[in-house]
């Protein structure tokens, strides 16, 4: 953990006299005129950009477009569901967290119109911009299970992307009964933070302990095998013995069809399983304004690496879980991460400086219960053709930790947490 720690400290005291460096460029560079630049998304990899360009917020005109009046995080959620945390912990202002000179639009952006420099909302206003970057997190593939739609989610939200609909999804969980039987579709990768679903599945585990009522989660997977799953299934062998069961595709997880009505899941090899709580994570792609505005005829963004431009449209920049980011996840440290990156590199890209050579960090923190958790961090950089972001290395907790070390990677969890909200959301 001390490797992870140092390698944050070296990225982050690098970034700062970067920015310290070219904070005189910019008046040599030009003038009396401020570059306009706009950043969609007020998630971890928005707030992390507007966090380090707010540097430059005397010399570049900012603006920060947010359609939400609060912040909801989806790193901790599951702790909210689990009953863990209270909602208010992962809630937070967007307004808090802008600096003097900093623009806030909190409306709904309808259409990008990147030949134009134009960003369009719903009441017939728009928005110019110089430079343009991207963090709206995630859209769904609701075509891929029959049965089931967009509209579904009214029943029993997904909670995948950041909506306060997670309240009714613990409303719900509240309301089972003794003796209830939860059925949770996990999807194919990518998606947004790989080892989620299956710790959500401890924390309603954890949650239904808690209430005294007997239950029995399945687990009907997309995939033969996921992130950190030796250690999932430790955690489930050692707390939740016989409580937790994960079907893999090869066993017949892979869901074909869902009727909410009859409570009935199928999956493709003609398997059943009827359940009073069915809980579908749908697969995903790149946020829906992305390809609305006809900037990806694909799922995911390609971008640059070395500064995130979207592929094919200058002076557009994309991070986090909406990008194609090779070897990193998509999860809130790897936006964070690459926030640090691009926007370093943004800055010289205006002052016409050398880019700098990115390395990445991602560490993604699971609980199985309140105070139990493990981690996997990962170190990245970009393969010599300097065209894909690749890992240097992993690191991930041991199955065999102690009561005691897995209390204290809870507090570290914890602790992370609460640094990154008040770094970015102060």
């Amino acid at each position: 953990m001390s490797n992870r720690r140092e390698f944050i400290k070296k990225i982050g005291i690098g970034l700062s006299l970067l920015l310290s460096a070219n904070f005189l460029s910019f008046k040599k560079a030009y003038g009396t005129y401020k570059p306009k630049v706009v950043i969609i998304g007020g998630g971890f990899g928005g707030a992390s950009c507007l966090k380090y360009l707010s540097n430059f917020s005397e010399n570049i005109d900012i603006t920060m477009v947010e359609k939400k009046s609060k912040i909801q995080t989806c790193p901790f959620s599951n702790l909210v569901i689990g009953g863990a945390m209270e909602y208010s912990k992962i809630v937070f202002n967007p307004k808090n967290f802008m600096k003097q000179n900093i623009k806030f639009v909190n409306e709904f952006v309808n259409y990008i119109n990147p030949k134009k420099k134009i960003i369009n909302f719903n009441n017939n206003l728009f928005l110019e911009y110089d430079f343009l970057i991207l963090s709206p997190g995630i859209g769904f593939k609701w075509e891929k299970i029959i049965g089931y739609n967009k509209d579904d989610i009214k029943k029993i939200p997904h909670c995948w992307d950041g909506n306060k609909n997670i309240l009714e999804f613990i409303k719900k969980l509240k309301d089972l009964e003794n003796n209830s039987k939860i059925i949770i579709t996990a999807p194919d990768y990518p998606y947004r933070c790989p080892p989620a679903p299956y710790e959500r599945a401890s924390l309603i585990a954890n949650f239904m302990k808690k209430e005294g009522k007997k239950f029995k989660i399945f687990i009907l997977d997309s995939k033969d095998s996921f992130t950190k799953d030796k250690l999932f299934f430790s955690e489930w062998s050692l707390n939740y013995p016989n409580l937790i069961e994960w079907v893999s595709r090869k066993n017949g997880g892979l869901v074909e069809s869902v009727d909410l009505k009859s409570k009935l899941v199928k999956t493709k090899t003609g398997l059943k399983f009827k359940g009073d709580f069915i809980h579908v994570i749908p697969e995903q792609r790149a946020s829906d304004l992305i390809s609305d505005s006809g900037l990806i005829n694909q799922d995911w963004c390609e971008v640059n690496p070395i500064d995130f431009e979207l592929i094919g449209h200058k002076d557009i920049f994309v991070l986090g879980d909406s990008i194609n980011a090779w070897a990193m996840p998509k999860s809130a440290f790897s936006a964070n991460s690459q926030a640090k990156i691009l926007s370093a590199n943004l800055i010289n890209k205006i002052l016409g400086k050398e880019l700098i050579n990115p390395v990445f960090l991602n560490t993604c923190y699971s609980f199985s219960s309140d105070n139990r958790a493990f981690s996997i961090s990962s170190w990245y950089r970009l393969n010599s053709n300097k065209d894909r972001i690749v890992s240097l290395g992993t690191i991930e907790s041991d199955i065999n930790s102690s009561n005691l070390e897995r209390i204290k990677e809870s507090r570290e969890a914890y602790g992370w947490y609460r640094t990154i909200t008040k770094e970015i959301y102060g």
